[in-house]
């Protein structure tokens, strides 16, 4: 099985070969930040063990004014995990998770005061949310390569998903209410 971190770096060293700090700011430009997490720690974990898994491989470059870089290019194994994992993530059966949806899934067994500032603090994150995708989509509105085309849809995907969510509050309102009396 592939794990998310590996299906998002394979995936960015399919588009070219990077070293760690490439790789970072790609994940950073494209607003993938959105969808899915990501941590320094974990990229330079990852690329080392792909590395002995000769998923990816890697030279060293000496660093002008800085410190020398590895420079990772995916391989043709890599490629074929790439694609079994991007096979596999979208295959799979799992719910759209998040710890808000499990507050909210409680906010009938708290006083009434309590769940509704919960159902607005939602609001509120959720409108944030919106805000600040937009402002990733416009930032990038203008950006093309390769991957963007795709980033784009996915920040529209987390509008989508923002947008539904503010539409479905009202009637968690309803439901943590009606179930107190």
């Amino acid at each position: 099985m592939t794990t998310r971190v590996e299906t998002v770096v394979l995936g960015l060293l399919a588009e070219r070969p990077m070293h760690g700090y490439d790789l970072l700011e790609r994940f950073r430009q494209r607003g993938m930040g959105f969808w899915t997490e990501l941590s320094r720690a974990s990229v330079y974990q990852v690329l080392k063990r792909l590395e002995r898994e000769g998923l990816v491989t890697g030279r060293s470059l000496e660093g002008r004014g800085g410190p020398d870089r590895r420079v990772f290019r995916i391989t043709r194994a890599g490629r074929e995990r790439l694609s079994d994992g991007v096979a596999e993530m979208s295959a799979a059966l799992e719910p759209f998770e998040t710890d808000a949806g499990i507050a909210l899934g409680f906010a009938h067994l708290v006083p009434a005061a309590s769940a509704k500032a919960v159902i607005e603090a939602r609001e509120r994150s959720l409108r944030d949310l919106l805000d600040a995708v937009r402002t990733e989509l416009d930032r990038s509105a203008g950006l093309r390569d390769r991957g963007r085309t795709v980033s784009i849809a996915m920040l529209e995907l987390q509008a989508a998903l923002a947008e539904t969510e503010l539409a479905w509050l009202p009637s968690i309102r309803a439901s943590a209410g009606s179930a107190r009396r």
